[in-house]
């Protein structure tokens, strides 16, 4: 369904650089683009702050 209504508006998904991230989630279902499944990552910089998946923000770049 996401990539039929980002098609819609004129968007794609890069599947090469595109990743997955949760953080406290019952479900660990893998989220797949065009039947495949997109990395899934423990952690990730944004805006100068380390997030990890346990919530935590401790680390600074």
């Amino acid at each position: 369904m996401v990539p039929d209504n980002l098609a819609r508006l004129g968007l794609t998904i890069n599947k090469g650089i595109s990743k997955v991230f949760r953080t406290n989630a019952s479900n660990n279902t893998p989220i797949t683009v065009q039947g495949k499944a997109l990395e899934e990552v423990d952690s990730f910089t944004y805006l100068g702050s380390i997030l990890d998946n346990q919530g935590g923000t401790d680390a600074d770049v």
